[in-house]
């Protein structure tokens, strides 16, 4: 998938900033000279200004031009990359990579944001990657887990932790950091118990993510069925569109006439987003909830809004995560022994369960 102009011109900006080409309160070159450098329209270049901007790296005057904060000719001790996909909408990859900024920058790191695109294919683009560890790089978060971005940090020498790392072997990773569903699967038990639920139906991605509870639902009597869906447009979509967001698969499943007479007790989604446009689809379907089915979804703590109050939720807090990993490749650069986190979710109740 193609990268827009403006993010290209503020890679490149952004690089010649943190690099020392220009002091703090220099300008920049102007929109025109951009324009003419880049062959880009005047808005392109000013949503890139507008990046950087927010990046603190550039403070913009109207009617004069922008100028190198000190943020980004201060004396760093090195470059941290967080690598994520394409997604940039999502509420956890945002507030992650916020958390992340927040936490190396200071402990003295520079910390650049990178997002890849995905294509349809599967494959992605990693030129935005290859650009930044050419410049120079000495730790990547990585958020991605694909065999593709994971080899440039290979061939670079580049140290880098894994995020999300279930079912990819990465050898040559610092770290592969896994998220613990535990206690928050024993918890979710313990409710489907108190309310007598004896099935659960789960739509879960193509590619399906092992966490390890399925077995103890089983052990504790409880049925699971899992039904494999697909992102629609996946890498373009956004959360206003909800029928990209899982309804087609969602509506697809209950579409057929043996499943509207005999609907699961409870629908665990695996992601928030994807659960936002199954919700919809249900209600289309004739459900109330929780009155006919009831919904648990694995969310991300600060995403309540889009799912409703009502909805249970398997959650994450990307304030901890963001924290724990930090701390981590922090450790690591500076040589300190350091052992690998573990995120641990917590089981939410709401009234649809």
């Amino acid at each position: 998938m193609k990268r827009c102009i403006s993010d290209e011109i503020a890679d490149e900006l952004r690089g010649e900033l943190v690099g020392g080409r220009y002091r703090a309160g220099k300008a920049l070159p102007s929109v025109d000279e951009l324009r003419r450098r880049f062959g880009a329209g005047e808005f392109a270049v000013r949503a890139a200004f507008h990046k950087l901007r927010g990046e603190g790296l550039v403070a913009v005057k109207q009617h004069v031009g922008a100028f190198a904060t000190e943020k980004a000719c201060r004396s760093w001790k090195g470059s941290v990359a967080f690598v994520a996909m394409g997604q940039t909408a999502a509420y956890f990859q945002q507030m992650l990579s916020v958390r992340l900024a927040r936490r190396f920058e200071e402990a003295g790191w520079r910390f650049s944001p990178i997002i890849i695109d995905a294509a349809n294919d599967g494959s992605c683009d990693i030129s935005p990657l290859v650009r930044h560890v050419e410049r120079g790089l000495d730790f990547a978060v990585d958020y991605v887990g694909m065999g593709q971005v994971a080899a440039v940090y290979d061939k670079a020498g580049v140290p880098y932790a894994i995020l999300n790392g279930y079912t990819r072997n990465f050898p040559n990773a610092c770290a592969v950091i896994r998220e613990d569903f535990g206690k928050c699967v024993l918890d979710l038990v313990k409710a489907l118990h108190q309310r007598r639920i004896r099935r659960v139906l789960e739509f879960d991605y193509e590619r399906a993510m092992d966490r390890g509870f399925k077995k103890v639902l089983l052990d504790a009597g409880i049925a699971i069925q899992s039904v494999m869906c697909k992102w629609e447009n996946y890498g373009a979509w956004r959360l206003s569109d909800v029928k990209t967001c899982g309804y087609r698969s969602v509506a697809k499943y209950f579409s057929e006439e043996r499943h509207r007479n005999n609907p699961p007790d409870v629908i665990l989604f695996d992601d928030d987003y994807f659960a936002f446009g199954g919700i919809v689809a249900i209600v289309e379907a004739g459900f109330r909830i929780p009155q006919d089915v009831r919904i648990v979804s694995y969310s991300n703590k600060g995403n309540e809004p889009i799912l409703g109050a009502s909805v249970a939720r398997i959650e994450n807090d990307p304030v901890s995560y963001g924290d724990a990993v930090a701390d981590y490749a922090i450790a690591v650069l500076e040589g300190r022994r350091a052992r690998p986190p573990k995120i641990h979710w917590n089981f939410i109740p709401g009234e649809s369960l």
